[in-house]
């Protein structure tokens, strides 16, 4: 007997592969976007944390410059011994600009003052009182600005009350009648003032270079205060950074790339990175450095400024000693500090100065 296929049974049958056949489709559909959410996590986590390892690896790179900036800033000028040579300009004992002013000073009072005097014990004792003037420290010390000043003034003061006293005596034959002492002043006004005349460029020379010093010194106090609360910063930063995921100065990138892999290399859990307490801690102080970087450079901007202002000011002040009497002064000195102050304003500070 044949039997024949049963419609109810192939229709049943050809429904059923239907169903699974969708089943099947949904699962991989499933698996599919399964796979695609991981692959976006995934994604989205590598961002993250290739951005947070950048940010810590930029942070331990800046915070050991910062300390470098301070050093290079402050100790610019001297590690040069630009700045030695700048006191020595302002020191009126030394020759660094082709003359010494306690030299000056002397001729001076010799070339107005001596010629006057007639009498030998007055010259020498008058020789014997500027030299005490002109070498004696304490004047020095006590000039608030210009010792110039107060060692001109010095010897205005004496030459002034200097008197010179002559005998009269009257005879009667052999015999002395009487005899009478004048005192006058010994010196001329006009001498004095010709005097005075003669060194007042000396003077004007020597405020000018005191002025650009004083100003100078002033900013400096202003801008060491700012230094003294960023290098704390700076310190107290640098120790957080690096204590925070404990990594060494000695062996910092070593470690840091222990800690923070490469997110190229491996099948790296990037998840376990972005929740770790000790990162996200590292991060958030990471985070500020770039604020604290610039507090910096414009620290270096204000100070550098202040110096090569302080530099342009004095280097006026170098070249209005031209003015000084030609005879006392070798200008070839003047015009070589000029140029180190020029060399070390080109070299050092030309993109401040720009």
């Amino acid at each position: 007997m044949i039997v024949l296929p049963s419609v109810w049974g192939q229709n049943g049958n050809s429904s059923l592969q239907k169903q699974m056949e969708e089943i099947r489709s949904l699962c991989h559909s499933m698996q599919e976007e399964n796979d695609l959410l991981k692959a976006e996590i995934r994604s989205r986590d590598s961002l993250a944390y290739t951005r947070l390892r950048l940010q810590i690896f930029e942070a331990f790179n800046t915070v050991p410059r910062l300390n470098f900036d301070f050093i290079h800033t402050t100790d610019k000028i001297a590690v040069t011994g630009l700045f030695t040579k700048l006191l020595q300009a302002n020191n009126p004992t030394s020759d660094i600009l082709g003359f010494r002013f306690n030299d000056v000073i002397l001729e001076t009072s010799e070339k107005y003052f001596l010629v006057e005097l007639k009498s030998e014990p007055e010259r020498t004792r008058f020789s014997q009182v500027i030299h005490k003037l002109v070498n004696n420290p304490v004047i020095s010390v006590l000039a608030n600005s210009n010792p110039i000043t107060s060692v001109t003034a010095a010897i205005i003061s004496t030459v002034a009350g200097f008197s010179s006293t002559s005998v009269q005596v009257e005879k009667e034959g052999n015999h002395i009648k009487n005899v009478a002492a004048t005192t006058k002043d010994a010196f001329s006004q006009k001498n004095i003032e010709g005097f005075r005349l003669e060194l007042q460029p000396y003077i004007e020379f020597y405020d000018a270079l005191n002025t650009a010093s004083s100003r100078y010194i002033s900013n400096l106090k202003s801008i060491n205060q700012k230094y003294n609360y960023l290098k704390a910063k700076v310190d107290a930063v640098h120790s957080q950074l690096f204590a925070s995921i404990a990594i060494s100065d000695s062996n910092t990138w070593i470690m840091l790339t222990q800690s923070l892999p490469d997110p190229g290399h491996g099948n790296t859990n990037f998840e376990k990175y972005i929740i770790n307490p000790q990162i996200l801690n590292c991060a958030a102080i990471a985070a500020g450095i770039p604020s604290l970087d610039q507090s910096v450079k414009e620290f270096r901007k204000e100070y550098e400024l202040s110096l090569y202002s302080f530099l342009k000011e004095y280097i006026l002040a170098l070249q209005s000693a031209k003015k000084l009497s030609p005879s006392s002064i070798d200008h070839s000195k003047i015009d070589k500090l000029i140029g180190e102050i020029e060399g070390f304003i080109q070299h050092e500070l030309q993109t401040e100065a720009s």
